[in-house]
C-alpha cells in the first residue's frame, strides 16, 4: 500500500476544490477597503460588468459608512467624554459622508473582473478597492465637508479610526 504525505494530499486536492477563489470570498486591500460581488452570467458582458461593479461599489460604500460611524463615535467621546452618538442621530461626519462617498467612491475602477464558477454556475465577479494611499484623501475630504476642525491629535485619532488602525 502506498502512503502519501499530507503535503502531497493537500497539493493534489487543491486542484479538486470547486469553490470560488480567495479574492471573491475574502476581498482585501491592505490598509484600505475592498469589496467583491458577482452576478450570474447573462451572456451580456457589458451589462453583467456594470451590475457587478455597482454591487461591489455599494459594498465599499457600506464599509465606508461603517468607518464613518466609528469616527463619529470616537469624535463624540473626545468632545464629550462619556457621550455616545444616538443611532440615527445626525452627526457631523455621517451628514457629510453621502456626498463624499458618491464623489470619491462612485467612480472607483475595478481592481479585478473575471468569470468565476460558483456552484457550477458561471458568474462575472468584480472587485473594487480603495487602496491605503487613497484613504487619507478621502478622509481629508470627509473632514472638510463636515465643517469640523479637529486639532491635529484628534484628527490623527479620527484618521486611525477611519483607516481601521485604531488601537482597541
Amino acid at each position: 500500500m502506498r502512503k502519501f504525505s499530507a503535503a502531497t494530499v493537500v497539493l493534489f486536492c487543491a486542484g479538486c476544490a470547486s469553490g470560488p477563489p480567495e479574492w471573491v470570498v475574502s476581498p482585501s486591500a491592505e490598509g484600505g477597503l475592498a469589496a467583491t460581488d458577482c452576478v450570474r452570467d447573462s451572456g451580456k458582458l457589458s451589462l453583467d460588468r456594470q451590475i457587478a461593479l455597482a454591487k461591489a461599489r455599494a459594498g465599499i460604500a457600506r464599509q465606508f459608512e461603517q468607518r464613518v460611524n466609528a469616527m463619529d463615535q470616537a469624535y463624540a467621546r473626545l468632545k464629550e467624554p462619556g457621550a455616545a452618538t444616538q443611532p440615527g442621530a445626525a452627526t457631523p461626519f455621517a451628514a457629510a459622508s453621502r456626498p463624499v462617498a458618491e464623489q470619491m467612491l462612485g467612480g472607483l475602477p475595478p481592481a479585478r473582473v473575471e468569470y468565476v464558477e460558483i456552484e457550477d454556475v458561471r458568474n462575472l465577479c468584480a472587485m473594487v478597492t480603495l487602496e491605503a494611499e487613497q484613504m487619507r484623501p478621502v478622509f481629508d475630504r470627509l473632514v472638510q465637508a463636515s465643517g469640523e476642525t479637529p486639532d491635529e491629535p484628534t484628527g490623527e485619532l479620527l484618521y486611525r479610526e477611519f483607516a481601521g488602525t485604531a488601537a482597541p
